[in-house]
């Protein structure tokens, strides 16, 4: 992982330091390596460079939209620009949840997406055909950053965006049939008491962020609440957990 500071910003890379030490007794990060940039590198541009064309399922192309490509015929076309926001569809979890909309999402279908990040999920489900996704956040500068993709990629019509989670008043009335929620397993546990209410008959809520670790806390969590396990895929060393309805 690579992140730019301005040369000042002490207290950012404190921060910086005591995530990496924290996040070091549970996997092996090796040492923070800090150097300074020549004054002619872009260092506000360079980040980009690390994003390519990526082709996920059978048809879904994910586009930075600073990269130029024509579409084929069979192409679903998600462009996006990450901006603050997480979602890029490189991470494991992103290209599991993104392969299962695209064998779950049926045109007319009303997806909820919890935690949208980049709204690239989001993005997804309607490009696939969904007639309504409801987009939620906790962190107000994703649903911002999720918005301008929205509004980019022509969406914004069929998109309910708004700060915050399940259940709540973005999600008062509907009924999904597919609920997404690319968190983590304590996420999941927070919002899995709300799902099986906004969930329809006959539909798929789609769990991921989990971390192999805490496979069981995931799975706990959801049959806690009812949910019925149809599948557990891993992807590296993460898992994403299909379920449903009894």
């Amino acid at each position: 992982m690579r992140s730019y500071l301005p040369s000042l910003s002490r207290q950012r890379l404190a921060h910086i330091e005591v995530g990496i030490r924290l996040a070091s007794s549970v996997a092996d990060l090796g040492e923070l390596q800090i150097r300074p940039l020549n004054d002619n590198e872009d260092w506000r541009n360079n980040w980009k460079q690390h994003f390519t064309l990526l082709r996920v399922g059978h048809n879904l192309v994910i586009k930075p939209s600073w990269i130029d490509y024509e579409a084929q015929p069979d192409d679903v076309l998600v462009e996006l620009d990450p901006g603050l926001a997480f979602g890029t569809g490189y991470h494991p979890t992103t290209y599991s949840c993104l392969e299962a909309l695209e064998e779950k999402v049926r045109p007319g279908s009303t997806v909820l997406d919890v935690g949208t990040g980049s709204g690239i999920l989001t993005v997804a489900a309607a490009k696939l055909g969904a007639g309504h996704v409801t987009a939620v956040d906790i962190d107000g500068h994703a649903v911002r950053a999720a918005q301008r993709n929205f509004r980019r990629t022509g969406i914004s019509h069929l998109v309910n965006a708004q700060s915050g989670s399940v259940p709540g008043a973005a999600t008062r009335g509907y009924s999904y049939d597919i609920a997404v929620a690319n968190i983590s397993a304590r996420g999941i546990r927070m919002v899995a008491p709300a799902i099986p209410d906004l969930l329809a008959v006959g539909g798929v809520f789609i769990a991921s962020g989990i971390i192999v670790d805490q496979h069981d806390e995931a799975v706990s969590a959801i049959n806690d609440v009812g949910l019925v396990i149809g599948e557990i895929r891993q992807k590296e060393d993460w898992i994403t957990i299909l379920s449903g309805h009894k």
